[in-house]
């Protein structure tokens, strides 16, 4: 599987998630308007590497993914399922789509991959062995999960159900508590000074995730769960919820598995209430799934339970994603069959060079590249290889008004705009003229797959609402 991902890693440019933190490493900063910023400083640690970009951008995820394999196999062998089993376990895990995704692309949820096992691992040794030393590795783990993604909160509430369950009380009173905290917080310093000079923009911004309300209450869950179900595979999916229902019907006879039942616990309730808000992200219950399906699916294979219907269940998944993976590693199918695969993260290249070749022709003195939405913005502020400032032309603040403060008034813009949203887009801009200045057309075997339209917008004069 490493190989396969090692292959597929330089066959496709960037994604849209991709280019934005590959751009946190570029503008290397103490934390960022949407995450944390441990996947910026992840990239621009390897952004030195002697190697093309874009192996460059995805090595560190398929180097995580590896380690996460081993560190779940290791568990897996300490809870006494076999070697072979545990194997197995590992395998259908990796062979999920989602997981191989996330294997190839690094995004902060990428970091939780490993980080959920080794704070699961690193609690059980606590438990076993409250002292100094346990409290400071779980402080280390934490902190770095903090400074990953928001949801790391997770981790913390679920310890509070362990620490309430055990009746830890004495810990309070103890210093190995307290320096953990204490290190975790050191850890999560940087994204409290980011957020301190940015008044604290990313914590509004993150909050008004959790707290949102859609009246659309079934559609948003109903799509959510669809989503998950395709992103993990139809079989693992229901296996990872089969095999926390079994953990909750024998919670004391399955001791061994019980500080991961609440981890899984907490992660799929709070997933469950944010579904109600909003359609969840393929990515989003990944500390979930990373951690049930290859609990469950080890202790099932143990008791042989459900034996066929798991392999069969297993085998579908894992025959999607190996044709994903060759596909987008080989480009084995006709390019009329897979072209939409392929619209968001190939040509960008020629696209911006187009534009950036049509915009100093412009006879202006400041001059720019513009794009209408952040979605447009990472890949056109990444692919830009010219002197010329890209602005995203929005109301939205978000990052690039971090990156790009200054105000695109006055410019003359080359924007560029998405052929099929063509309408959407020219209604929201107001210039001083409006002129058709190209088109650009980027092709897989002769097969259209991204088709831009250019327009020089003289003098702009902001957005119109």
């Amino acid at each position: 599987m490493t190989a396969l991902r090692l292959r597929v890693a330089t066959q496709f440019g960037q994604t849209v998630d991709e280019a934005h933190y590959v751009l946190y490493g570029k503008f290397f900063d103490w934390s960022y308007f949407d995450h944390p910023p441990l996947v910026g400083w992840v990239h621009a640690l390897f952004q030195h590497l002697p190697v093309n970009e874009l192996l460059q951008a995805r090595l560190p995820a398929i180097l995580l993914s590896m380690g996460t394999s081993i560190l779940i196999h290791n568990y897996l062998l300490e809870k006494n399922v076999s070697c072979r089993h545990a194997f197995y376990a590992v395998a259908v895990l990796n062979l999920t789509p989602m997981y191989n995704s996330m294997s190839v692309a690094l995004l902060p949820d990428t970091l939780f991959m490993p980080l959920t096992f080794l704070i699961v691992m690193a609690t059980e040794k606590l438990l076993k062995a409250p002292g100094v030393k346990s409290w400071l590795q779980l402080g280390l783990w934490l902190g770095l999960a903090a400074i990953s993604k928001y949801t790391a909160a997770l981790y913390v509430i679920a310890l509070i159900f362990i620490f309430v369950e055990k009746k830890l009380w004495r810990e309070l009173v103890r210093p190995g508590l307290w320096l953990g905290a204490a290190l975790a917080l050191l850890l999560t310093s940087p994204v409290l000074y980011w957020n301190f000079k940015n008044n604290f923009a990313s914590f509004q911004y993150q909050t008004g995730h959790v707290f949102k309300f859609n009246a659309e209450i079934l559609r948003n869950f109903g799509s959510s769960l669809a989503i998950q179900i395709a992103s993990w595979g139809i079989g693992p999916f229901f296996v990872a919820l089969l095999g926390l229902g079994v953990l909750a019907g024998n919670y004391r006879r399955l001791r061994a598995f019980n500080t991961a039942f609440i981890f899984a616990s907490v992660f799929l309730l709070f997933f469950i209430y944010i579904s109600v808000g909003e359609v969840l992200l393929p990515h989003w219950m990944l500390m979930f799934f990373v951690l049930m399906i290859p609990l469950a699916y080890g202790h099932f294979l143990e008791r042989r339970r459900f034996l066929r219907t798991m392999t069969i269940a297993a085998t579908i998944s894992a025959v999607l994603s190996l044709t994903l993976l060759f596909e987008m590693g080989f480009r084995v199918f006709p390019a009329e069959a897979t072209a939409a695969l392929y619209e968001g993260v190939t040509g960008w290249d020629e696209l911006l060079k187009e534009a950036a070749n049509k915009a100093q022709t412009m006879n202006a003195e400041n001059k720019a590249i513009a794009v209408m939405n952040w979605t447009l913005g990472s890949r056109a502020m990444y692919y830009n290889r010219s002197s010329l400032p890209v602005f995203v032309i929005d109301t939205r603040h978000d990052q690039f008004d971090i990156w790009n403060p200054r105000d695109p008034r006055g410019y003359d813009l080359l924007v560029m705009v998405e052929a099929a949203k063509k309408d959407e887009h020219l209604a929201h801009l107001n210039c001083g003229t409006l002129t058709a200045a190209g088109e650009k057309i980027t092709y897989i075997k002769n097969v259209s797959v991204n088709h831009f339209l250019y327009y020089h917008c003289a003098n702009f004069a902001g957005y119109k609402e």
